[in-house]
């Protein structure tokens, strides 16, 4: 049937009608999609960062929140990895909540290549797309040098990214030697470029490298509300006394926030103190302050998370583990948004170990391809059997397990190896402040296939906190020498 003109006329204003919804959908700027399953992301579920006394709360939980991630390298000087691949590789790869587009600012206060501020709005862009956090950072050590230079890039910041819960405003990256008041001088006349666009959280950086928060603590801003405060430190250079200053911030009531961190000495360089990192981290979880740790970068030095092929530093692999340990139990992925009648595979060990390790080995424990219960890998160490002798691949880790009902792993042994009788294991979790020690059914192993084994998490009390979780490997009485266990696919439901 030929077309009418009434027709034709219809058809054209639906087109146009189209078109218009089109131009306003972009014009919105990026939107947060609906994440896989149904799962919120950090951002939907906590909503925007909020100050109260010395904590940052979520505006939707009204509770102390904590977030962990990564900053970029300064844009002057690591341009390639400022896009959407890489946010996206951080956030599907690393597990990351947050990233900090570290905006290169030269110690007059401009900014090293205004070209750079494109590179910005990309990251920004694609972690508002991802669901994440993001801190948009004016990277200087001399910001007080050119105030309004700051005020004119944060003033068309806020205008443009101000109403989104994702972004965070870092208004002085890394003062020097200078006093507080000088800083504090400067943020008073910042803020309100921000805030008549935006009431988002806000970091002020305080004095000797974003160390001396006592001092901001001694003299707070109180003209304006939602205002934190940067504390930086690298685990190689700064130990208990840089500790003793936050504590003593927090305790006159000041929130913090953990801006920029390193496992390395405070130039970038040195080996990875794992020690000093872990006594680090166990006080941010302790205290609930957000992090993100220094750098995505290929650079040739210790800090670096890449290496030039793209490949994980030493760096990038320790990052990697923290965030895939704690990843599973963050509060978010808590919520019944993110519950269903599924197990969902916690660890899976493709290639690093996730941050388990072994008691009572011979060596390891190690990412392996020898074989895998699901994917491509499996944890791998190896034993000395003696006598009815215990070993144990374990993750110790503060967390919460409330509401969940089974964790389950899959592990065999070795083909090889006097294994007498037989080689038996068990999942275990340890609770409270006691390490109260909970254990499932043991159960046989075979070196043919893997056997899964589970624990029953319904009738342990204190499941709120969950120290350690694990797998306990037990030999026969007439077990003898050397042989291999591995673990793989560890579940919770």
């Amino acid at each position: 049937m030929k077309p009418s003109i009434v027709t034709f006329a219809k058809l054209s204003v639906m087109i146009m009608l189209f078109s218009l919804l089109t131009l306003l959908l972009q014009a919105a700027g990026p939107a947060t999609p609906a994440s896989a399953a149904a799962c919120a992301n950090p951002v939907t579920y906590f909503g925007e960062m909020k100050a109260s006394g010395n904590r940052i709360n979520g505006s939707k939980t009204n509770q102390p929140m904590m977030v962990k991630g990564a900053s970029f390298f300064w844009s002057n000087w690591s341009g390639p990895y400022w896009n959407a691949t890489t946010v996206n590789r951080m956030v599907d790869e690393f597990q990351v909540e947050i990233v900090r587009a570290a905006y290169g600012v030269d110690d007059s206060g401009n900014p090293y290549n205004t070209a750079d501020e494109s590179k910005v709005r990309d990251v920004v862009d694609a972690a508002i797309a991802k669901g994440i956090y993001v801190i948009i950072d004016w990277h200087s050590s001399g910001a007080h040098n050119n105030v309004n230079t700051a005020k004119d890039f944060f003033s068309r910041m806020a205008k443009q990214y101000g109403s989104y819960d994702n972004v965070i405003f870092e208004i002085y990256n890394e003062p020097t030697q200078i006093s507080w008041d000088t800083v504090k001088s400067y943020a008073e006349q910042v803020i309100p470029s921000i805030r008549q666009y935006s009431d988002n959280l806000i970091v002020v950086g305080t004095p000797t490298w974003s160390q001396d928060v006592d001092k901001a603590a001694d003299n707070p801003i109180t003209a304006y509300s939602n205002i934190a405060y940067t504390l930086h430190f690298y685990a190689g250079s700064h130990f208990q006394s840089l500790r003793d200053k936050a504590n003593y911030a927090l305790k006159k009531g000041i929130p913090l926030f953990v801006t920029e961190m390193g496992f390395e000495n405070a130039d970038g360089n040195g080996n990875i103190n794992y020690d000093s990192t872990n006594q680090w981290i166990d006080w941010m979880n302790q205290n609930y302050l957000s992090f993100t740790n220094w750098a995505i970068n290929d650079k040739a030095e210790s800090a670096s998370i890449f290496n030039t092929d793209g490949s994980l530093t030493a760096a990038g692999n320790y990052l990697k583990s923290i965030l895939a340990g704690s990843a599973p139990y963050a509060e978010w992925r808590q919520s019944s948004a993110c519950s269903n009648s599924s197990a969902a595979t916690i660890y899976d060990f493709e290639g690093n170990t996730q941050g388990w390790t072994g008691s009572n080995v011979y060596a390891g424990p190690w990412s392996v391809t020898e074989w895998s219960s699901k994917g491509s890998y499996s944890l791998k160490s190896d034993i000395i059997m003696s006598s009815n002798s215990k070993h144990y691949l374990l993750l110790t880790q503060d967390r919460s397990l409330s509401g969940k009902t089974t964790l389950t792993a899959t592990v065999k042994h070795a083909s090889w190896g006097s294994v007498g009788d037989g080689l038996y294991a068990r999942v275990y979790v340890k609770t409270g402040s006691a390490w109260t020690w909970n254990a499932g059914t043991s159960v046989k192993l075979n070196s043919s296939g893997g056997t899964t084994l589970s624990i029953n998490l319904s009738s342990i009390s204190d499941l709120g906190n969950v120290r350690e979780i694990g797998v306990e490997f037990l030999s026969s009485a007439n077990s003898s020498g050397q042989t291999a266990v591995y673990v793989d696919n560890v579940t919770l439901n």
